[in-house]
């Protein structure tokens, strides 16, 4: 698995260094992930992302732009229960390896306005939970990428990605809206779909 995990990231490596006319896009920003479960149970999480990208010109008004992100989402839910209060944290790592491609509007040479949009294939490292019960000692740790375990997800996904940004000579500005094609869990019976809000800044070279 994770010899798979440095092939990906080898060949986006490779794909994007290969270009000519590119812009290095250095980006990191914050994330807000709302992970729904079966339809009617949504848990918000916050967290961050950040990498960089090649923005490949195609032309004067359209570019594509591949890229790699290592992303983070983590949080704490608690629910009452007959009186006593649950917990329960996830923290979740990934990478990110969006394609997406740009529709710009040039305001000058060096600066311009434009929309995205396209689709990002997503390799999880870890999903990792906490559980325990009222002030109790006792904690139970899961990993949701292990085999076997309830509510194991699966490690590859694809995911859309569409958002507006704006260039101001090196400065990079973007929002953007995600949301996974496939069900998160390995177990089709359930299912768990993620929207992502991304919200970035970075430097253009």
């Amino acid at each position: 698995m994770k010899r798979t995990i440095k092939f990906s990231i080898l060949a986006v490596l490779l794909a994007i260094t290969g270009s000519l006319s590119a812009q290095t896009m250095i980006n990191g920003g914050f994330k807000i992930s709302l992970l729904q479960t079966n339809k009617d149970n949504v848990d918000v999480y916050g967290g961050f992302y950040a990498g960089f990208s090649q923005n490949v010109i195609l032309s004067r008004h359209v570019g594509v732009a591949p890229g790699i992100y290592f992303t983070r989402i983590s949080g704490e839910k608690e629910t009452p229960v007959a009186g006593v209060t649950t917990h329960s944290t996830l923290n979740e790592n990934a990478i990110a390896i969006p394609v997406p491609l740009d529709v710009m509007i040039h305001i000058t040479d060096v600066s311009c306005l434009y929309v995205y949009g396209g689709p990002e294939f997503n390799i999880g490292i870890s999903s990792k939970s906490d559980y325990w019960v009222g002030d109790s000692e006792t904690h139970l740790t899961t990993d949701f990428y292990e085999e076997g375990v309830t509510g194991e997800l699966n490690r590859f996904n694809i995911s859309w990605l569409a958002g507006v940004g704006a260039k101001f000579d090196f400065l990079n500005v973007n929002l953007g809206v995600g949301g996974n094609f496939f069900n998160r869990l390995y177990d089709s019976n359930d299912t768990q779909k993620a929207i992502n809000v991304i919200l970035g800044i970075g430097l253009a070279f």
